[in-house]
Formats: C-alpha cells, sequence, structure tokens
C-alpha cells in the first residue's frame, strides 16, 4: 500500500457536540489506510470544537492524519470550501456530521479510482434512515445523470467522491447558497462532463436524518432558501450547453411550490407557481398545474411524467 494518502474526507461541522462522535468514530472505523481527515467546525456554540480536538487526539497516527480547523464565514459551504483549501491528496471525499460511513467505504471508492485510473468520479448507493425510524434506499443514477440529478439529487453530498482538482476546476461550493447547495454543486460537476464510475452492492453509507440538520426537514419556513439555489442552477444551465435542461428546474420549482402547499403556506406556493406559469405557454402552463396538483395532494412520480410532458412545450 502507497504510504501517501490518495483521498481526504473533509467534514464540516456546526453545534454536533453530541452526535459526531458517532460519525467520526465510522471514519476512524475505516479498513483503508492511509487517510487524510479534515473536520472543520464552522462558529459552534457548543463544545463541538472541543470534541473535534479530544477525537483528534485519540487516533490520529501516521497513517490516520486529522486536521481541525476553524472557519467563520456561516455555512456549510464556506466550511467545505476551507477544508478543501488543505486538501494535498488527488481524490476528495465530503461527508456530514451526523452519518454513518461503514468500514469498507473509502476502500470502496480508492479502489475504483486505482483500477480506473481515468475515471474523475466515483457514485454509490446509500441507505437513508428517516425522522420517523423507517429505512429506504437512494440509487445513485448513472445514466442521464444531469436530468436524474435534478430530480433525484443524485450528487448530494454523501454520493459520490471526486477527482479534487474536479472540484476545484468547477469553482468549489457556492457560499452564497445555504440550502440545496450540494444539488447546485452537483449541477456544476456534472456540466464539467466527467468521467463517472458507479460502485454496485450494499450501499455503504448510512444518511441519518436529524430533526435539526445541514438541510432541514421542511420547506415552507425558508423559501428564499431553496429557491435562491434554483436561481443558481439556472445560472449554470445558462452558461452552458444544456440550457434546455432549464425547463425541468421550472418543473423543480413547481414540485417545491406543492410542498409548500402541502406545509399550508399558500401564499409563497400561490407565488412560486405564477413565477413559472408568467413565462409558460399555455401548454406547458397545464402540464405545470398538473404536476402543482400532483405534489400538493401527495402524490409522487413527476420524473417520470416531465420528459415526455414536456419535450414539445416552448
Amino acid at each position: 500500500m502507497t504510504t501517501e494518502a490518495q483521498i481526504t474526507i473533509i467534514i464540516p461541522v456546526y453545534n454536533r457536540a453530541e452526535v459526531v462522535k458517532a460519525t467520526l468514530d465510522s471514519v476512524a472505523k475505516q479498513s483503508y489506510r492511509p487517510i487524510d481527515v479534515v473536520l472543520v467546525d464552522n462558529n459552534s456554540s457548543d463544545n463541538t470544537l472541543e470534541v473535534l480536538n479530544e477525537w483528534k487526539q485519540m487516533v490520529e497516527t501516521n497513517d490516520f492524519r486529522v486536521k481541525v480547523l476553524s472557519e467563520s464565514t456561516p455555512g456549510a459551504p464556506a466550511a467545505r470550501n476551507r477544508g478543501l483549501k488543505e486538501v494535498t491528496t488527488p481524490y476528495t471525499m465530503f461527508f456530514d456530521s451526523d452519518d454513518i460511513m461503514h468500514p469498507s467505504h473509502v476502500k470502496r471508492a480508492v479502489d475504483a479510482f486505482a483500477q480506473n485510473p481515468q475515471i474523475d468520479v466515483v457514485g454509490w448507493n446509500v441507505d437513508i434512515k428517516t425522522l420517523n425510524g423507517s429505512d429506504s434506499h437512494h440509487r445513485f443514477c448513472k445514466n442521464d445523470i444531469l436530468y436524474n440529478h435534478i430530480f433525484h439529487s443524485t450528487f448530494s453530498t454523501l454520493r459520490y467522491a471526486a477527482r479534487t482538482n474536479l472540484f476545484r476546476k468547477v469553482g468549489g461550493w457556492n457560499e452564497n447558497l445555504q440550502g440545496w447547495n450540494d444539488y447546485e454543486l452537483g449541477v456544476r460537476m456534472i456540466l464539467a462532463n466527467p468521467s463517472i464510475k458507479k460502485l454496485e452492492g450494499e450501499a455503504t453509507v448510512t444518511v441519518v436524518l436529524q430533526k435539526v440538520s445541514i438541510t432541514g426537514t421542511e420547506f415552507s419556513s425558508k423559501p428564499q432558501c431553496w429557491e435562491t439555489s434554483l436561481n443558481a442552477i439556472d445560472k449554470d444551465l445558462e452558461n452552458s450547453e444544456q440550457q434546455t435542461m432549464k425547463k425541468y428546474i421550472d418543473v423543480r420549482r413547481v414540485i417545491l411550490a406543492g410542498f409548500y402547499h402541502r406545509e399550508g403556506a399558500i401564499d409563497d406556493a400561490r407565488r412560486l407557481l405564477g413565477d413559472v406559469l408568467s413565462r409558460s405557454g399555455w401548454y406547458r402552463q397545464l402540464i405545470m398545474k398538473i404536476f402543482y396538483n400532483i405534489i400538493r395532494r401527495g402524490g409522487r412520480g413527476i420524473a417520470l411524467l416531465a420528459r415526455p410532458l414536456l419535450c414539445i412545450s416552448k
């Protein structure tokens, strides 16, 4: 095994003193070595920073190097960018402070890069443990990847690792976005046309949803958070060869409006829906209204309908 680390794991942490150790211990239990780990405390008001430093003292070895940093700019994107500045390895994996990686997780990713030196991204499926205790399984969809990412967030933070220089090439994390920032970064990563390999087999990441999390569990309390990210993605697509995909971002706006409605924020739902309808022809208006009503009534399956129904719309 090489004595130089090939991958760095970056974890931003904010007020996670009570839960972060489980995540950190899952990193320490990785079967692969060497690994670099960068932990970035993001203005925690509890004793998170103390927990991070204590853990570093307990686990750090010559082949498991740990840096603990602080980032004063609020928000996970700034913390992740701060960590990215420290990376000297060819590959980078971002991780969240309340999720769990199985012992073979890093080895799977590094082995895939080593065995396929031409690839830029390795992706995998993840298991989700929801707030009500139920489990679900989210797939990494390599085929038709931009479309699938728009509707299924294929490039969410926990589902892939990539070449460090690819993260840097696309500009890193957008620090103006406080929600869905991994969703927006994923669009820019895909637009860079990377070579991608999907890992098959059982999921080696468990996403543990928290009541208070970095992404939130509902939408209507901070509508501009999500809408600003969708606006940023519009600009990403406008400056690319994939401008036609912008209509699917409008579908995401309509889906978001449907969630607003379900949460009782009727005025915001109508505002966002109206914004989409105002720039749509009659046929697209009809389809968007259908999508909105499906979502507000608790329905699903819009991704299966959007392409065939909107392929001829203006």
